[in-house]
């Protein structure tokens, strides 16, 4: 842990995290063009094809932000990608929705750490020639 750089560990998680709120925003936005109110596209969004979208988003985010703290940190690539996944996992705690399907919850908490890992694994194959 004595390689750990707190400044990349903070920036991937706010990469991870405000990359999934921004998509999701986005998502938000495109239902209200298309007329949906926001009740029913908040319902879209909690319905099964909605739920493995956002199982998309956020380890998808997670593997981002995990990605960009190992470029910025140029060592222990892996390590600072799983940081930024606990980190997400963290935060993340307190914002779930307790009326979602308990498969939802163990499928996205057990998506995070391999998720923030890859990033770092990515940019550490990145790194090295």
């Amino acid at each position: 842990m004595s390689d750990t750089k707190l400044k990349t560990i903070m920036v991937g998680a706010l990469v991870d995290n405000s990359g999934t709120v921004a998509i999701m925003l986005f998502l938000m936005t495109a239902f209200a063009a298309h007329g949906l109110s926001p009740e029913d596209a908040a319902a879209r969004m909690k319905s099964p094809s909605g739920l493995l979208l956002n199982l998309i988003i956020g380890p998808g985010c997670t593997c981002l932000g995990g990605y960009i703290a190992g470029r910025m940190a140029r060592r222990s690539e892996v390590m600072h990608g799983a940081v930024v996944a606990g980190t997400g996992m963290v935060l993340a705690l307190p914002l779930r929705e307790s009326v979602l399907p308990g498969w939802y919850d163990i499928t996205g908490f057990a998506g995070m750490m391999p998720a923030g890992i890859f990033g770092g694994h990515m940019a550490r194959q990145r790194r090295t020639p």
